[in-house]
């Protein structure tokens, strides 16, 4: 119950302002931390030439065409913080680029992942997948469950299982925490269309990476640059 009586005094009406204060501080931190990240998505393998294993030469191609950009956006947009899926594919390139680059170069840069769901990997029957995945999880600075989140969680369903929604929920909760979307996208409907749209409605900045024209970069501005 609100105590009206309270909020008139001096005492009432300086903890409003100091809440107000804090909250502001807050959105604050919040907005300087989306400035500096940018999320991952894009097509399983099946759509970027068939790259099922990180070792194979599509998946290196991928990785040579991603490792510019991406410098490109540490050094001239600022970034320090990347999300990916953690799904085969392009998410699991994605980590494996900036692990490089965090190796090599840019020691500063966090590399998260964003697990929709913690049983993700669980119907993965390759051996070198599961493998690759374990790995990606051990080496990440953060890993997110999503559905473990209220915000994103979808309603009926238990924590940690699998449900179709969750994959969107994740995309949502990557694209809400960034300021640039980096998208290995042929246009076609799907997940990644899903998580596109969702970006574009977002407001926030697509860089594309076309596979149907070799990975050809294209970028649309979203409110924030």
């Amino acid at each position: 119950m609100v105590d009206f009586a309270r909020l008139n005094t001096p005492e009432g009406r300086a903890d409003i302002k100091r809440r107000m204060e804090e909250h502001g501080k807050q959105d604050q931190l919040r907005e300087e931390l989306e400035r500096k990240t940018i999320c991952f998505t894009g097509h399983r393998p099946n759509k970027l030439g068939n790259c099922y294993s990180l070792t194979d030469k599509q998946s290196k191609h991928i990785h040579n065409k991603l490792e510019p950009v991406l410098i490109d956006l540490i050094e001239d947009e600022g970034i320090e913080r990347f999300i990916s899926g953690g799904a085969i594919g392009f998410d699991q390139i994605a980590f494996w680029t900036v692990n490089s680059l965090k190796k090599k170069y840019y020691s500063n840069i966090q590399n998260i992942v964003a697990v929709p769901f913690k049983n993700q990997a669980i119907k993965w029957s390759d051996k070198e997948t599961q493998l690759w995945y374990k790995r990606m999880l051990d080496v990440a600075d953060d890993v997110y469950y999503v559905d473990e989140l209220p915000e994103y969680g979808v309603a009926g369903v238990k924590i940690g299982d699998y449900h179709v929604a969750k994959m969107q929920k994740r995309n949502e909760y990557m694209v809400d925490q960034s300021r640039i979307i980096v998208a290995a996208w042929d246009g076609t409907k799907g997940g990644t269309g899903n998580c596109v749209r969702y970006a574009r409605q977002s407001e926030k900045t697509l860089y594309t990476l076309k596979p149907q024209y070799d990975f050809e970069l294209d970028i649309l501005y979203g409110m924030f640059g």
